[in-house]
């Protein structure tokens, strides 16, 4: 997938979200989860942290909701955390 905003898929838009703030990441999910430091829980998170399992990454904006790629169709979208079909992990890096 790609990272800029002609294309990018969920890790690559994080990534250049990031960049737009002069933070480095690395483009895929699983890379991302260890980034920063981890957060606790949800009820701990703030907004502009990165949520992120090995298959999907977006930045939290607060009450239960991300900012996230979807795939091509959707595009870039606010969420609820429900877009995590699994665990998340939840890291900070601002």
């Amino acid at each position: 997938g790609g990272n800029t905003p002609s294309g990018w898929d969920c890790s690559g838009f994080v990534q250049w979200v990031f960049a737009q703030f002069g933070v480095s990441l690395p483009h895929y999910s699983g890379a991302q989860m260890s980034v920063g430091t981890a957060v606790g829980s949800i009820a701990e998170a703030a907004p502009g942290d990165i949520i992120v399992n090995t298959q999907h990454a977006a930045i939290y904006i607060g009450n239960g909701m991300v900012i996230n790629a979807l795939n091509p169709a959707q595009g870039t979208q606010v969420t609820s955390l429900a877009v995590f079909s699994g665990g998340y992990a939840i890291r900070r890096v601002l």
